[in-house]
């Protein structure tokens, strides 16, 4: 992108920085990818794909008698994450800029930084389908907290201790509810069932924290697809989130269209680190 030579395209920065924080605050805020992952920095200069190690796991042995130990051998795998662009673009009329009388710039700044938040954990949730597990489908109308619990019950078998996290679908976390509050089994009379009542979201399953998300992987049956989502029950170490730097914003002057274009930045990327640290829940919507 070419800069124009004259001087107020340099004078002119100051408007625009209320823009980038807004985008900065929004996308942090945002992104629930962010505060279920392994987070890495990504240093400037340092390639596009981040090389994760890890590593294998190993045994203590039970010694008696003061005798000699053995040495265990470790081993290392990778893990990699690809970092790409998360951009949204607009072109400012100097019409609209003046003549609105709310502040455009902050108002954008919040709309791109949401923008981009979803793209990041679009990015992150479509890592959902390369965890462990069946990747068969369960019909929306048996969805349960069992099936939540039992995907627990199987992260805790491989020796993992949480905090867990389930996204799922608003669809299949709906359905659970109406379980949740029902007056047989289940009823509404305890804290998890009063509290969806008031509140219409699920806090804690088996100490794993129950989130909603209509991002998650879907295949919409109105373009073909078989009305699937593919949801997942993880723990932090399962998926990894790097990201370079903040937000970032870019501008240019165009004179003739009386116009500023102003490109926001973000350089995520999202990786499997562990796939045995999460189980895949894929759920039939339409079922």
């Amino acid at each position: 992108m070419a800069y124009p030579s004259n001087s107020n395209t340099d004078i002119n920065n100051e408007l625009y920085s209320n823009l980038v924080t807004a985008a900065q605050f929004a996308a942090y805020e945002n992104s629930v990818a962010r505060q279920m992952a392994t987070i890495f920095d990504a240093p400037a200069n340092s390639g596009k794909i981040l090389q994760v190690p890890v590593w294998s796991a190993i045994s203590a042995e039970n010694i008696s008698d003061e005798a000699a130990a053995t040495a265990k051998t470790t081993n290392t795998t990778s893990a990699t994450i690809t970092l790409t662009e998360h951009v949204v673009y607009h072109q400012i009329t100097d019409m609209l800029r003046d003549s609105a009388q709310s502040d455009v710039l902050a108002q954008l700044g919040d709309q791109s930084g949401r923008a981009i938040a979803e793209s990041m954990d679009t990015e992150f949730f479509s890592k959902f389908s390369s965890l462990s597990g069946s990747t068969g489908a369960i019909a929306l109308a048996s969805f349960t907290k069992d099936d939540i619990m039992d995907r627990v019950a199987t992260l805790r078998a491989a020796k993992l201790t949480g905090p867990f996290f389930a996204v799922i679908h608003p669809t299949a976390a709906n359905q659970m509810k109406k379980a949740l509050t029902g007056t047989s089994a289940y009823t509404a009379n305890t804290n998890l069932g009063n509290n969806i009542l008031s509140n219409y979201f699920v806090d804690m399953v088996a100490g794993c924290q129950v989130i909603e998300s209509s991002l998650v992987p879907y295949s919409d049956p109105l373009s073909g697809g078989t009305g699937v989502a593919t949801c997942a029950v993880f723990s932090p170490s399962a998926i990894g989130h790097a990201m370079r730097g903040a937000v970032k914003l870019e501008q240019q002057r165009q004179a003739s269209a009386r116009a500023t274009d102003l490109v926001l930045t973000g350089v995520a990327g999202a990786g499997v680190l562990q796939a045995g640290h999460g189980v895949i829940m894929n759920i039939d919507l339409v079922a």
